[in-house]
């Protein structure tokens, strides 16, 4: 990899990163496009999407792990709220992969813009948080960890999108701490992509090095500044996130 690639990924992976402890996301949405136009533009690179989505598992992986190791020192950071939901989202995402085959490409999009739409609405209903200590109904954590799972399972993307809301509404905890918890959740997530792409060599060790680096680095980095961002702020970063998700998903 010459110095300008090796910049460039590591430039990528820096945003992506940034983005993701900001907001409590893994960054898929902006690395995957990313990956893909940005290299080429430059006339370095051109990757596959099977290579482009393989370097963005990995992203995903190392950014949400750094974030997770920043996130846990934090007062918001609750082991029960990332265990039931990491753990039942991860269940989910298996069980929806494997029922992918069943879906046309043209129902799998509806269901992602569907469940985007979805998401958006939530986000602009205006929900007091609990004070104190928030109470955590296991048994619904488990049923939208399972559900949310097995839509990103079955859409190829990742859930974290659609978890914050939930998390925002029907629990209503504040968003400092689903913005802490769901890096968390994220990470837990992203185990079971990282790993079937590393084994079906679609992740380039080389390449994904420097965006790896990029994304690490620069998480703690965004949770810092999301603490101190108004929620509205925060709120309107992930809408926009998911209708650009949304964008790439129609044209």
């Amino acid at each position: 990899m010459d110095s300008v690639m090796l910049i460039t990924m590591l430039l990528i992976g820096m945003f992506g990163g940034l983005i993701s402890g900001m907001v409590g996301i893994g960054g898929a949405i902006i690395i995957y496009p990313a990956i893909l136009i940005i290299p080429s533009l430059l006339g370095l690179h051109t990757y596959t999407p099977y290579l482009a989505s393989g370097l963005t598992s990995s992203q995903v992986f190392f950014s949400t792990l750094s974030g997770t190791i920043k996130a846990k020192n934090s007062p918001e950071f609750s082991s029960r709220l990332i265990l039931y939901m990491g753990i039942s989202t991860l269940v989910g995402s298996t069980v929806g992969a494997f029922f992918t085959q069943w879906f046309s490409t043209t129902a799998v999009n509806m269901v992602y813009i569907v469940v985007a739409i979805l998401a958006l609405i939530l986000l602009v209903i205006k929900v007091t948080p609990q004070a104190g200590t928030p109470h955590l109904n296991r048994l619904l954590l488990v049923i939208f960890g399972v559900v949310i799972g097995t839509i990103s399972g079955i859409v190829g993307a990742g859930g974290t999108f659609m978890i914050i809301p939930v998390l925002l509404v029907f629990f209503k905890l504040p968003m400092n701490t689903v913005v802490t918890n769901s890096i968390a959740i994220a990470f837990i997530s992203s185990i079971g992509s990282f790993v079937i792409k590393l084994i079906q060599g679609f992740i380039p060790i080389i390449d994904a090095i420097p965006l790896i680096i990029g994304s690490a680095l620069f998480v703690p980095i965004g949770l810092i500044i999301g603490k101190h961002l108004p929620n509205i702020i925060q709120k309107w970063i992930i809408s926009i996130l998911i209708i650009i998700a949304v964008i790439q998903l129609i044209f």
